[in-house]
Protein backbone atom coordinates (compact mmCIF):
# COMPACT_ATOMS: atom_id res chain seq x y z
CA UNK A 1 0.00 0.00 0.00
CA UNK A 2 1.27 3.53 -0.72
CA UNK A 3 2.87 5.23 2.28
CA UNK A 4 0.52 7.99 3.48
CA UNK A 5 3.61 10.10 4.19
CA UNK A 6 4.20 10.37 0.43
CA UNK A 7 1.97 12.99 -1.20
CA UNK A 8 -0.39 11.44 -3.72
CA UNK A 9 0.83 13.85 -6.38
CA UNK A 10 4.33 12.37 -6.05
CA UNK A 11 3.36 8.72 -5.78
CA UNK A 12 4.76 7.48 -9.05
CA UNK A 13 4.87 8.64 -12.63
CA UNK A 14 3.49 6.76 -15.65
CA UNK A 15 6.28 5.28 -17.76
CA UNK A 16 5.09 7.14 -20.86
CA UNK A 17 5.43 10.43 -18.96
CA UNK A 18 8.99 9.72 -17.75
CA UNK A 19 11.65 11.77 -19.52
CA UNK A 20 15.44 11.87 -19.41
CA UNK A 21 16.32 14.47 -16.79
CA UNK A 22 13.34 13.79 -14.52
CA UNK A 23 14.33 13.52 -10.88
CA UNK A 24 12.84 12.82 -7.46
CA UNK A 25 14.14 13.05 -3.87
CA UNK A 26 13.15 11.88 -0.42
CA UNK A 27 14.69 12.94 2.91
CA UNK A 28 14.79 10.96 6.16
CA UNK A 29 16.52 11.37 9.52
CA UNK A 30 18.14 8.10 10.65
CA UNK A 31 17.18 6.80 14.09
CA UNK A 32 18.13 3.96 16.40
CA UNK A 33 14.81 2.33 15.53
CA UNK A 34 15.79 2.28 11.85
CA UNK A 35 19.06 0.51 12.69
CA UNK A 36 17.42 -1.97 15.06
CA UNK A 37 14.75 -2.97 12.56
CA UNK A 38 17.29 -3.36 9.75
CA UNK A 39 19.47 -5.59 11.94
CA UNK A 40 16.50 -7.80 12.75
CA UNK A 41 15.42 -7.98 9.14
CA UNK A 42 18.85 -8.65 7.68
CA UNK A 43 20.30 -10.77 10.49
CA UNK A 44 23.44 -8.59 10.33
CA UNK A 45 24.53 -7.80 13.93
CA UNK A 46 27.98 -6.49 13.03
CA UNK A 47 29.10 -4.43 16.09
CA UNK A 48 30.37 -1.61 13.89
CA UNK A 49 26.69 -0.80 13.35
CA UNK A 50 25.47 -1.50 16.90
CA UNK A 51 28.27 -0.74 19.38
CA UNK A 52 29.64 2.82 19.76
CA UNK A 53 32.79 1.77 21.61
CA UNK A 54 33.63 -0.88 19.02
CA UNK A 55 33.17 1.63 16.21
CA UNK A 56 35.39 4.21 17.96
CA UNK A 57 38.13 1.63 18.39
CA UNK A 58 38.21 1.35 14.63
CA UNK A 59 38.39 5.05 13.86
CA UNK A 60 34.71 6.09 13.64
CA UNK A 61 33.20 8.74 15.89
CA UNK A 62 30.32 6.38 16.79
CA UNK A 63 28.50 3.41 15.36
CA UNK A 64 27.86 3.75 11.61
CA UNK A 65 24.51 3.17 9.97
CA UNK A 66 24.13 0.27 7.57
CA UNK A 67 25.04 1.54 4.12
CA UNK A 68 22.28 -0.52 2.56
CA UNK A 69 19.67 1.37 4.55
CA UNK A 70 20.29 4.38 2.32
CA UNK A 71 21.58 2.58 -0.77
CA UNK A 72 19.08 -0.26 -0.55
CA UNK A 73 15.96 0.14 1.55
CA UNK A 74 15.49 3.88 1.19
CA UNK A 75 16.60 3.95 -2.43
CA UNK A 76 14.01 1.23 -3.06
CA UNK A 77 11.43 3.49 -1.44
CA UNK A 78 12.21 6.27 -3.91
CA UNK A 79 12.30 4.00 -6.96
CA UNK A 80 9.17 2.13 -5.98
CA UNK A 81 7.06 5.07 -4.85
CA UNK A 82 8.31 8.26 -6.49
CA UNK A 83 10.28 7.71 -9.70
CA UNK A 84 9.27 5.74 -11.61
CA UNK A 85 6.92 4.52 -8.86
CA UNK A 86 4.50 1.61 -8.39
CA UNK A 87 5.19 -1.16 -10.90
CA UNK A 88 8.95 -0.56 -10.96
CA UNK A 89 11.01 -3.76 -11.05
CA UNK A 90 14.56 -3.08 -9.84
CA UNK A 91 16.95 -4.91 -12.17
CA UNK A 92 20.48 -3.80 -11.30
CA UNK A 93 22.28 -1.47 -8.90
CA UNK A 94 25.83 -0.16 -8.76
CA UNK A 95 26.54 1.65 -5.47
CA UNK A 96 29.70 3.41 -4.31
CA UNK A 97 30.02 4.33 -0.61
CA UNK A 98 31.82 7.67 -0.23
CA UNK A 99 31.66 8.33 3.54
CA UNK A 100 30.00 6.84 6.63
CA UNK A 101 26.47 7.68 7.78
CA UNK A 102 25.77 8.21 11.51
CA UNK A 103 22.69 8.14 13.67
CA UNK A 104 20.90 11.48 13.48
CA UNK A 105 22.11 12.23 9.96
CA UNK A 106 19.42 13.54 7.65
CA UNK A 107 19.86 11.68 4.38
CA UNK A 108 18.41 12.81 1.06
CA UNK A 109 18.03 10.11 -1.59
CA UNK A 110 17.88 11.48 -5.14
CA UNK A 111 17.36 9.68 -8.45
CA UNK A 112 17.58 11.16 -11.94
CA UNK A 113 16.61 9.49 -15.23
CA UNK A 114 19.58 9.28 -17.61
CA UNK A 115 18.29 6.77 -20.19
CA UNK A 116 14.90 5.49 -21.32
CA UNK A 117 14.07 2.51 -23.54
CA UNK A 118 10.44 2.56 -24.68
CA UNK A 119 10.53 -0.88 -26.29
CA UNK A 120 11.85 -2.61 -23.14
CA UNK A 121 10.08 -0.23 -20.73
CA UNK A 122 13.35 0.31 -18.84
CA UNK A 123 14.93 3.33 -17.19
CA UNK A 124 18.51 3.93 -16.14
CA UNK A 125 18.77 6.32 -13.20
CA UNK A 126 21.66 8.09 -11.52
CA UNK A 127 21.33 7.57 -7.76
CA UNK A 128 22.81 9.63 -4.95
CA UNK A 129 22.55 10.06 -1.18
CA UNK A 130 23.68 13.24 0.59
CA UNK A 131 23.72 14.18 4.26
CA UNK A 132 22.46 17.35 5.93
CA UNK A 133 25.72 19.13 5.13
CA UNK A 134 25.28 18.44 1.41
CA UNK A 135 28.10 15.88 1.44
CA UNK A 136 27.61 12.95 -0.91
CA UNK A 137 27.69 9.73 1.08
CA UNK A 138 26.71 7.36 -1.74
CA UNK A 139 26.43 7.41 -5.52
CA UNK A 140 25.54 4.87 -8.15
CA UNK A 141 23.34 3.80 -11.02
CA UNK A 142 20.09 1.82 -11.03
CA UNK A 143 18.23 0.11 -13.83
CA UNK A 144 14.51 -0.55 -13.48
CA UNK A 145 11.79 -2.00 -15.65
CA UNK A 146 8.23 -0.77 -15.45
CA UNK A 147 5.74 -3.60 -15.35
CA UNK A 148 2.66 -3.04 -17.43
CA UNK A 149 -0.74 -3.72 -15.97
CA UNK A 150 -2.74 -5.69 -18.51
CA UNK A 151 -5.83 -3.70 -19.31
CA UNK A 152 -8.78 -5.70 -20.43
CA UNK A 153 -11.14 -4.28 -22.99
CA UNK A 154 -14.71 -5.42 -22.30
CA UNK A 155 -16.88 -5.76 -25.37
CA UNK A 156 -19.34 -3.12 -24.20
CA UNK A 157 -16.50 -0.61 -23.78
CA UNK A 158 -15.20 -1.06 -27.32
CA UNK A 159 -15.53 1.70 -29.86
CA UNK A 160 -14.62 -0.08 -33.08
CA UNK A 161 -14.00 1.42 -36.49
CA UNK A 162 -14.48 -1.24 -39.19
CA UNK A 163 -13.39 -0.13 -42.65
CA UNK A 164 -15.22 -1.66 -45.58
CA UNK A 165 -17.99 -2.49 -43.14
CA UNK A 166 -20.98 -2.24 -45.47
CA UNK A 167 -20.86 -5.72 -46.96
CA UNK A 168 -19.25 -9.16 -46.98
CA UNK A 169 -16.57 -9.77 -44.37
CA UNK A 170 -16.81 -6.24 -42.99
CA UNK A 171 -20.55 -6.53 -42.42
CA UNK A 172 -20.06 -9.86 -40.63
CA UNK A 173 -17.41 -8.31 -38.35
CA UNK A 174 -19.73 -5.40 -37.53
CA UNK A 175 -22.57 -7.78 -36.70
CA UNK A 176 -20.34 -9.95 -34.50
CA UNK A 177 -19.19 -6.89 -32.56
CA UNK A 178 -22.74 -5.64 -32.22
CA UNK A 179 -23.87 -8.99 -30.86
CA UNK A 180 -21.36 -8.53 -28.03
CA UNK A 181 -22.56 -5.03 -27.24
CA UNK A 182 -19.78 -3.02 -28.86
CA UNK A 183 -20.13 0.46 -30.34
CA UNK A 184 -19.47 0.07 -34.07
CA UNK A 185 -18.53 2.65 -36.68
CA UNK A 186 -19.45 1.17 -40.07
CA UNK A 187 -17.16 2.76 -42.64
CA UNK A 188 -18.21 2.66 -46.28
CA UNK A 189 -16.99 4.24 -49.48
CA UNK A 190 -20.01 4.20 -51.81
CA UNK A 191 -22.61 1.76 -50.47
CA UNK A 192 -24.62 4.05 -48.19
CA UNK A 193 -27.77 1.93 -48.27
CA UNK A 194 -25.86 -1.25 -47.46
CA UNK A 195 -24.09 0.50 -44.59
CA UNK A 196 -27.44 1.64 -43.18
CA UNK A 197 -28.61 -1.98 -43.21
CA UNK A 198 -25.52 -3.03 -41.28
CA UNK A 199 -26.17 -0.30 -38.69
CA UNK A 200 -29.70 -1.59 -38.25
CA UNK A 201 -28.44 -5.15 -37.86
CA UNK A 202 -25.90 -4.14 -35.22
CA UNK A 203 -28.51 -2.28 -33.21
CA UNK A 204 -30.95 -5.17 -33.47
CA UNK A 205 -28.25 -7.45 -32.05
CA UNK A 206 -27.73 -5.18 -29.02
CA UNK A 207 -24.90 -2.91 -30.08
CA UNK A 208 -24.81 0.72 -31.11
CA UNK A 209 -23.68 1.82 -34.55
CA UNK A 210 -23.27 4.69 -36.97
CA UNK A 211 -22.31 4.68 -40.64
CA UNK A 212 -19.56 7.04 -41.83
CA UNK A 213 -18.56 7.55 -45.44
CA UNK A 214 -14.83 7.87 -46.01
CA UNK A 215 -12.24 6.94 -48.61
CA UNK A 216 -9.49 5.43 -46.49
CA UNK A 217 -6.89 6.02 -49.21
CA UNK A 218 -7.16 9.74 -48.39
CA UNK A 219 -5.52 10.93 -45.15
CA UNK A 220 -8.09 13.70 -44.70
CA UNK A 221 -10.95 11.21 -44.97
CA UNK A 222 -9.32 8.96 -42.37
CA UNK A 223 -9.08 11.89 -39.99
CA UNK A 224 -12.73 12.74 -40.62
CA UNK A 225 -13.77 9.10 -40.10
CA UNK A 226 -12.07 8.87 -36.71
CA UNK A 227 -13.35 12.28 -35.64
CA UNK A 228 -16.90 11.15 -36.47
CA UNK A 229 -16.32 8.01 -34.39
CA UNK A 230 -15.15 10.09 -31.44
CA UNK A 231 -18.13 12.41 -31.76
CA UNK A 232 -20.53 9.47 -31.72
CA UNK A 233 -18.96 7.19 -29.11
CA UNK A 234 -15.74 8.64 -27.67
CA UNK A 235 -12.11 7.57 -28.18
CA UNK A 236 -11.52 4.73 -30.63
CA UNK A 237 -9.90 1.69 -29.02
CA UNK A 238 -10.50 -0.91 -31.76
CA UNK A 239 -9.64 -0.68 -35.45
CA UNK A 240 -10.40 -3.40 -38.00
CA UNK A 241 -9.01 -2.53 -41.43
CA UNK A 242 -10.91 -4.56 -44.00
CA UNK A 243 -11.57 -2.14 -46.86
CA UNK A 244 -10.54 -3.27 -50.33
CA UNK A 245 -10.83 -1.93 -53.86
CA UNK A 246 -12.29 -4.22 -56.53
CA UNK A 247 -9.94 -7.17 -57.05
CA UNK A 248 -9.39 -7.72 -60.75
CA UNK A 249 -7.23 -10.47 -62.20
CA UNK A 250 -4.55 -9.19 -64.56
CA UNK A 251 -1.49 -10.82 -66.01
CA UNK A 252 1.77 -9.39 -64.71
CA UNK A 253 2.69 -7.52 -67.90
CA UNK A 254 -0.81 -6.07 -68.18
CA UNK A 255 -0.54 -4.35 -64.80
CA UNK A 256 -0.09 -0.59 -64.66
CA UNK A 257 1.45 1.70 -62.09
CA UNK A 258 -2.08 2.80 -61.24
CA UNK A 259 -3.02 -0.81 -60.44
CA UNK A 260 -0.15 -1.14 -57.96
CA UNK A 261 -0.80 2.29 -56.52
CA UNK A 262 -4.50 1.59 -55.98
CA UNK A 263 -3.93 -1.58 -53.97
CA UNK A 264 -1.02 -0.11 -52.03
CA UNK A 265 -2.98 3.00 -51.04
CA UNK A 266 -6.00 0.97 -49.94
CA UNK A 267 -4.13 -1.60 -47.89
CA UNK A 268 -0.81 -0.15 -46.69
CA UNK A 269 -1.29 3.61 -46.89
CA UNK A 270 -4.84 3.28 -45.60
CA UNK A 271 -3.67 1.29 -42.59
CA UNK A 272 -0.98 3.89 -41.91
CA UNK A 273 -3.41 6.80 -42.25
CA UNK A 274 -5.81 5.17 -39.80
CA UNK A 275 -3.06 4.26 -37.32
CA UNK A 276 -1.92 7.87 -37.19
CA UNK A 277 -5.42 8.84 -36.09
CA UNK A 278 -6.19 6.13 -33.52
CA UNK A 279 -2.84 5.13 -32.01
CA UNK A 280 -2.26 8.32 -29.94
CA UNK A 281 -5.51 7.84 -28.00
CA UNK A 282 -4.84 4.11 -27.63
CA UNK A 283 -1.42 4.91 -26.19
CA UNK A 284 -2.94 7.43 -23.81
CA UNK A 285 -5.42 4.79 -22.61
CA UNK A 286 -2.73 2.10 -22.33
CA UNK A 287 -4.82 -0.31 -24.39
CA UNK A 288 -5.94 -0.86 -27.97
CA UNK A 289 -6.66 -3.54 -30.55
CA UNK A 290 -5.85 -3.36 -34.27
CA UNK A 291 -6.66 -6.11 -36.77
CA UNK A 292 -5.82 -6.11 -40.48
CA UNK A 293 -7.69 -8.38 -42.88
CA UNK A 294 -5.19 -9.88 -45.34
CA UNK A 295 -5.49 -12.95 -47.57
CA UNK A 296 -4.10 -16.49 -47.52
CA UNK A 297 -2.29 -15.61 -50.75
CA UNK A 298 0.38 -13.86 -48.64
CA UNK A 299 1.20 -17.19 -46.97
CA UNK A 300 1.01 -19.89 -49.64
CA UNK A 301 1.58 -19.94 -53.37
CA UNK A 302 -0.11 -16.81 -54.77
CA UNK A 303 -2.61 -17.40 -57.56
CA UNK A 304 -1.75 -16.08 -61.03
CA UNK A 305 -3.12 -12.77 -62.12
CA UNK A 306 -3.04 -11.13 -58.68
CA UNK A 307 0.54 -9.84 -58.42
CA UNK A 308 -0.38 -6.26 -57.47
CA UNK A 309 -3.00 -7.44 -54.95
CA UNK A 310 -0.65 -9.95 -53.31
CA UNK A 311 2.22 -7.46 -53.22
CA UNK A 312 0.09 -4.87 -51.43
CA UNK A 313 -1.38 -7.39 -48.97
CA UNK A 314 2.16 -8.62 -48.24
CA UNK A 315 3.19 -5.04 -47.58
CA UNK A 316 0.34 -4.75 -45.08
CA UNK A 317 1.56 -7.93 -43.38
CA UNK A 318 4.99 -6.34 -42.96
CA UNK A 319 3.47 -3.14 -41.62
CA UNK A 320 1.34 -5.15 -39.17
CA UNK A 321 4.40 -6.88 -37.73
CA UNK A 322 6.35 -3.64 -37.46
CA UNK A 323 3.41 -1.96 -35.71
CA UNK A 324 3.05 -4.92 -33.33
CA UNK A 325 6.65 -4.54 -32.15
CA UNK A 326 6.50 -0.78 -31.78
CA UNK A 327 3.10 -0.56 -30.09
CA UNK A 328 3.30 -3.55 -27.75
CA UNK A 329 4.92 -1.56 -24.91
CA UNK A 330 1.81 0.64 -24.85
CA UNK A 331 -0.66 -2.22 -24.44
CA UNK A 332 -1.73 -2.12 -28.10
CA UNK A 333 -1.93 -5.42 -29.98
CA UNK A 334 -1.72 -5.61 -33.78
CA UNK A 335 -2.75 -8.84 -35.48
CA UNK A 336 -3.94 -10.02 -38.88
CA UNK A 337 -6.30 -12.62 -40.29
CA UNK A 338 -5.77 -14.18 -43.71
CA UNK A 339 -8.87 -15.79 -45.20
CA UNK A 340 -8.77 -17.88 -48.32
CA UNK A 341 -11.60 -17.56 -50.83
CA UNK A 342 -14.75 -16.11 -49.26
CA UNK A 343 -17.56 -16.24 -51.86
CA UNK A 344 -18.86 -12.70 -51.47
CA UNK A 345 -20.44 -10.69 -54.28
CA UNK A 346 -17.17 -10.27 -56.15
CA UNK A 347 -17.25 -14.00 -56.94
CA UNK A 348 -20.75 -13.95 -58.43
CA UNK A 349 -19.48 -14.13 -62.03
CA UNK A 350 -17.01 -16.98 -61.43
CA UNK A 351 -18.23 -20.19 -63.18
CA UNK A 352 -19.42 -23.00 -60.91
CA UNK A 353 -16.95 -25.39 -62.49
CA UNK A 354 -14.05 -23.21 -61.38
CA UNK A 355 -15.45 -22.85 -57.86
CA UNK A 356 -15.84 -26.63 -57.55
CA UNK A 357 -12.25 -27.11 -58.69
CA UNK A 358 -11.05 -24.57 -56.15
CA UNK A 359 -12.90 -26.11 -53.23
CA UNK A 360 -11.39 -29.53 -53.95
CA UNK A 361 -8.01 -28.06 -52.98
CA UNK A 362 -9.24 -27.15 -49.48
CA UNK A 363 -8.88 -29.95 -46.89
CA UNK A 364 -12.14 -28.94 -45.17
CA UNK A 365 -13.88 -29.13 -48.56
CA UNK A 366 -15.68 -25.80 -48.27
CA UNK A 367 -14.99 -22.12 -48.69
CA UNK A 368 -14.69 -19.76 -45.75
CA UNK A 369 -17.73 -17.70 -44.83
CA UNK A 370 -17.69 -14.07 -43.70
CA UNK A 371 -18.69 -15.35 -40.25
CA UNK A 372 -15.60 -17.61 -40.14
CA UNK A 373 -13.43 -14.54 -40.65
CA UNK A 374 -15.42 -12.50 -38.13
CA UNK A 375 -14.93 -15.15 -35.45
CA UNK A 376 -11.16 -15.05 -36.01
CA UNK A 377 -11.20 -11.27 -35.72
CA UNK A 378 -13.05 -11.58 -32.40
CA UNK A 379 -10.29 -13.85 -31.08
CA UNK A 380 -7.79 -11.06 -31.82
CA UNK A 381 -10.00 -8.47 -30.13
CA UNK A 382 -11.26 -10.38 -27.10
CA UNK A 383 -9.64 -11.52 -23.85
CA UNK A 384 -8.44 -14.74 -25.49
CA UNK A 385 -6.11 -12.68 -27.66
CA UNK A 386 -4.82 -10.26 -25.03
CA UNK A 387 -1.31 -11.83 -25.08
CA UNK A 388 -1.23 -12.25 -28.85
CA UNK A 389 0.36 -9.67 -31.10
CA UNK A 390 2.14 -9.77 -34.45
CA UNK A 391 0.17 -12.91 -35.36
CA UNK A 392 -1.38 -13.66 -38.73
CA UNK A 393 -4.17 -16.24 -38.45
CA UNK A 394 -4.84 -18.23 -41.64
CA UNK A 395 -8.58 -18.76 -42.07
CA UNK A 396 -8.15 -21.18 -44.93
CA UNK A 397 -9.66 -24.55 -44.01
CA UNK A 398 -6.23 -26.15 -44.12
CA UNK A 399 -5.34 -24.86 -47.57
CA UNK A 400 -2.46 -22.99 -45.93
CA UNK A 401 -0.77 -24.48 -42.88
Amino acid sequence: MPDPAIPAALAGKPFDACRVGDSASWTHRLTEEDVRRFAELSGDYNPVHLDDSYARQHGFRSRIVYGMLAGGAYLSRVLGMLLPGPGALWLTQDTRFARPIYLGDEITITVRVTQKNDALRTLVLETAATNQRGERVQSGEAKVMMLMNEKTLPWDEMTAVVTGGSRGIGAAICAALGERGARVVVNYHQQAAAAAEVVAAVEQLGGRAVAVQADITAAADCARLVEAARAAFGPVNVLVHNATPPVIEKALLDLTEEDFDGYYRAYVQGAFNLARQVVPEMKAAGCGRIVHVLASAVLGNPPPGLAAYVAAKSGLLGLSRAMAVELAPFGITVNSVSPSVVPTDRWRDVPDTRLRAMVRGIPLQRFATPQDVARAVLICLGPEGSYMTGVNLPIAGGEVM
